[in-house]
């Protein structure tokens, strides 16, 4: 076989198994469970009309999932939450779960470049006029907030 054409079969026999070794690995972790980890600040309103409310919340990545540990009036609740593809819309979504309730957060950057929530919430079995809402905003960069 002529040179030439025998360096471009073992080229391509490269280029095919180096594309093929590529695809056999893992995905990559979505990019929301490098930006989403943090320390923030919720406001919060209950579903139907409900009371407003504050409260703090770290997020972090671990077992390839989200765990959000709120506290909110010194009780502390954890949920786990993955990011799902939307049906309306199809926007990729947080979907946080929780024994007796589950929300869905949008996640966006601020200023500093972090990343913020929004979030509708409802309880399970129950149909809600108004779903649940929460806002977490992240402190990293606020003064008396710095964390380790």
């Amino acid at each position: 076989m002529p040179f030439l054409p025998r360096l471009a079969t073992t080229l391509l026999g490269v280029l095919l198994g180096s594309l093929a070794a590529h695809a056999a690995q893992a995905p990559e972790p979505h990019i929301y469970y490098s930006l989403v980890p943090g320390h923030y600040l919720f406001i919060g309103k209950e579903p139907d009309g409900g009371p407003t409310y504050s409260g703090t919340a770290v997020i972090r990545f671990e077992n390839q999932a989200l765990t959000l540990i709120k506290t909110l009036n010194g009780q502390t609740t954890t949920a786990i939450g993955k990011v799902e593809r939307a049906v309306m819309g199809e926007a990729e979504v947080l979907r946080f779960s929780w024994p007796g309730h589950s929300s869905t957060c949008l996640v966006r950057g601020d200023l500093d470049n972090y990343s913020r929530l929004t979030c509708y919430w409802i309880k399970a079995g129950i149909e809600h006029l108004e779903p649940g809402l929460e806002a977490y905003f992240p402190t990293e960069t606020w003064p008396g907030h710095q964390h380790e």
